[in-house]
């Protein structure tokens, strides 16, 4: 089974929370692949069994959705293009509506045709309104994203 992980990030921190999840797919016998979504395209994702997204959460799109680089490739996906796939969806925040991000981002991936695995996690880092890279992932935040790789494997398979 193989899993692809979509992510964008600025500070670094959603990669940090990808690279924790990917660690508990591969305990649990998944093959994943990291990519950023700028430089991933809607035909690759025909390769895997899941799809995983993560967003930082920005002030402009707290309550709305992913960030735009996110929102862009999930756009370009056909509407069945998940059909038959688990996915899931992850975030990190520096001030809050990481939880909600997540739960929006879920519902695209629904609407692609996804069995979506729901409660992806948000993790906080970083600093509020900035670039600066601020606080980093906490080991704590960092066992959430490797349960709910494990999660999702034991889910898919």
């Amino acid at each position: 089974m193989k899993a692809l992980i979509v992510y964008h990030t600025k500070t670094g921190h959603t990669k940090d929370a990808a690279d924790a999840i990917a660690r508990g797919l591969k305990e649990k016998g998944v093959d994943p692949t990291i990519k950023t979504a700028a430089s991933t395209s809607a035909i690759e994702v025909e390769d895997y069994d899941i799809l995983l997204t993560g967003t930082p959460t920005y002030a402009t799109t707290m309550y709305k959705g992913p960030a735009k680089a996110v929102a862009k490739f999930l756009d370009s996906l056909k509407p069945s293009a998940l059909k038959g796939k688990y996915a899931g969806a992850f975030s990190a925040y520096a001030a809050s509506g990481g939880e909600k991000v997540v739960a929006s981002t879920e519902h695209i991936l629904e609407g692609l045709g996804a069995t979506v695995v729901v409660g992806g996690p948000a993790v906080k880092a970083g600093a509020p309104l900035s670039l600066w890279q601020g606080p980093a992932v906490t080991d704590p935040d960092l066992k959430k994203c490797e349960e709910f790789g494990r999660k999702v494997a034991e889910t898919a398979s």
